[in-house]
């Protein structure tokens, strides 16, 4: 008996989501098959049988999150001991909880809570933290019968056990609005039914990479106080470059140039290339200039990132962005391809939008954001083509001054971009 448990993926990982089952109870499955996407905070991955056997069980469904170390799907291997992936460990089974004593009748505020918040209460977007939900929706966990392993109360008993207190709640206040026996019976007229209401509206609940959007963006708003400056630059050339490029048969988007002009100007102002330590709280100034490079898939945005971005030149920085880009939208990446970025930088230039505040990608402190491009009349009265660059910075390490000065060199680089050729 083979018990396999979610492995260390990658440093720093300590959990991922089952985006997708590729075997189910009572198939044959051989070593090396593929058996499961896992979905850590950093990528998806693959992950392979590491015996031949049959599957016997599998104890997590599609979008339920797993701590690394937890069982996840038992194999009949052949073997009369059982074995897993881990060394042996002592997993004692949790003790029972002893029930609470009965409280006083303290609900009223969950139940005078209307409808639409209720539905959104019932829908926690977070890993299944049990405790939590049950808080949120007023339940008192030592009512409520677990139906998981070993007694454990598990989302659907929680979400069960909500349904139906709220059931007998409105039986409640129905058989408080019948005439008490003594009151004089009078007749009323019939009234047709009520149309049932009409759902307006559909409930989202993020899975797999729009979860870890959600966490991620979340926890760097709630950390983070955010402000954020914008510049306008004059691309006129950056146009003139590219052109001049693609006539040597080399094609190139504008990323590219903000990646390699951010790396000049991160050396120059290096305290924009940190990184935030919130158990220690304090900062980590990076050395290594690794450049984060936001990319839109169909699951949604992901960040890619360049190595050692001050170390290669032009057109091989494009190049990189290119391939990296492409194994996003096939969801291919792998945890090096997405782990150590220390700067972002974010183009929605192509889509829309002459400017944005755009949010930290936390643990970093500073993320540029470069937008579409419009025609603008100069001083000189001739035409040119601007573009608003903006950047958002972690105001508790970095002045609005020291951003000022960070975007003043950034644009004096783009619009004299001959130091990016070199």
């Amino acid at each position: 008996m083979f018990e396999f448990k979610l492995p260390d993926i990658g440093e720093g990982v300590t959990e991922g989501e089952i985006v997708k089952w590729l075997v189910k109870s009572g198939d044959s499955i051989h070593k090396d098959q593929d058996m499961v996407e896992v979905m850590t905070d950093k990528v998806t991955v693959k992950i392979p049988s590491p015996v031949d056997g049959k599957v016997l069980e599998i104890k997590f469904d599609e979008g339920k999150v797993v701590k690394v170390g937890e069982a996840m799907i038992v194999v009949d291997d052949g073997k009369a001991e059982a074995s897993s992936n881990f060394q042996a460990v002592e997993h004692a089974a949790p003790p029972a909880e002893v029930p609470a004593p009965p409280q006083p009748r303290k609900q009223e505020a969950v139940i005078e809570i209307k409808d639409e918040e209720r539905r959104s209460i019932s829908k926690v977007l977070a890993s299944p933290a049990i405790r939590k939900l049950a808080k949120d929706l007023g339940v008192d966990l030592s009512a409520v019968r677990g139906t998981g392993p070993n007694g454990r109360v598990l989302e659907e008993d929680i979400k069960r056990y909500s349904v139906q207190r709220k059931s007998a709640a409105q039986s409640q206040a129905i058989q408080e609005e019948v005439p008490s026996p003594a009151q004089p019976s009078i007749p009323k007229q019939e009234v047709p039914p009520a149309a049932p209401p009409v759902q307006a509206a559909d409930v989202i609940e993020p899975r797999g990479l729009r979860r870890l959007i959600f966490e991620k963006m979340t926890k760097a708003k709630q950390i983070m106080p955010h402000f954020t400056i914008i510049e306008s630059v004059d691309m006129t050339k950056i146009i003139s470059v590219r052109e001049d490029l693609k006539g040597q048969g080399i094609t190139m988007g504008y990323t590219p140039f903000f990646v390699k002009a951010s790396v000049l100007v991160l050396k120059e102002f290096p305290k924009f290339n940190t990184l935030y330590n919130e158990s220690s709280r304090n900062y980590t100034q990076k050395h290594t200039l690794n450049i984060g490079v936001a990319v839109d898939t169909p699951d949604g945005l992901n960040v890619v990132v360049v190595k050692d971005a001050d170390k290669k030149n032009l057109t091989s920085v494009s190049a990189e962005i290119a391939s990296l880009a492409e194994k996003a939208r096939q969801n291919k990446l792998s945890l090096a391809d997405v782990q150590g970025s220390t700067f972002t930088v974010s183009n929605v230039g192509s889509i829309a939008g002459i400017a944005s505040t755009p949010i930290i990608n936390y643990p970093e402190v500073a993320i540029l954001g470069v937008h579409r491009m419009e025609k603008a009349i100069g001083a000189d009265g001739k035409i040119y083509d601007r573009m608003f660059v903006s950047m958002s910075c972690d105001h508790r390490l970095i002045d609005g001054a020291d951003a000022a000065r960070f975007m003043g060199k950034l644009k004096e680089i783009i619009e004299k971009p001959a130091v990016l050729m070199v």
